[in-house]
């Protein structure tokens, strides 16, 4: 464990309901443990402390990096299973990555109408210009709405 890259990769991100409520259930059945890991925020002086961690391993320590891709295939496979049992048609493509689920994020609120600067905030990034130099081919996936945009403010004008 160690810091975040920057001061913007401190944040809240706000949560749906539904997230909300499966947090709840997870530490009602999984509380919170408290765990001794290696804090590496200075990777010259690594200093071992205690962490009160909410996901942790089978065993109930930290998640370790090596351990992570089985972890990660596990759920991948559970919800494969949940979304083929309730019917639906969607799937999480096979090697699709942990840091492919904040591309997906991203890409929701894009469509969804946030701002550049609103998706910024809400991936950390230290400038709107990293988000644009990323992202910016999904806002240019909109339709040109810029003639209707134009027409809607002179349509009433003599």
């Amino acid at each position: 464990m160690g810091e975040p890259k920057t001061k913007p990769s401190y944040r809240a991100v706000p949560q749906g309901q539904s997230v909300i409520d499966e947090i709840e259930v997870h530490r009602k059945n999984l509380p919170p443990r408290v765990v001794y890991i290696e804090d590496r925020t200075n990777p010259r002086k690594p200093v071992w402390r205690h962490a009160r961690l909410l996901y942790t391993s089978e065993t109930g320590g930290a998640i370790r990096r090596a351990s992570w891709a089985k972890v990660w295939a596990r759920n991948i496979k559970r919800a494969n299973a949940y979304l083929a049992k309730s019917g639906r048609k969607v799937r999480v493509p096979e090697g699709t990555t942990l840091h492919d689920l904040r591309h997906f994020y991203a890409s929701v609120l894009i469509r969804s109408g946030a701002t550049p600067k609103r998706v910024q905030m809400r991936l950390g990034h230290a400038k709107p210009s990293i988000t644009l130099n990323v992202y910016t081919h999904l806002w240019e996936a909109e339709a040109d709405r810029t003639a209707d945009m134009m027409e809607a403010v002179l349509s009433d004008v003599p």
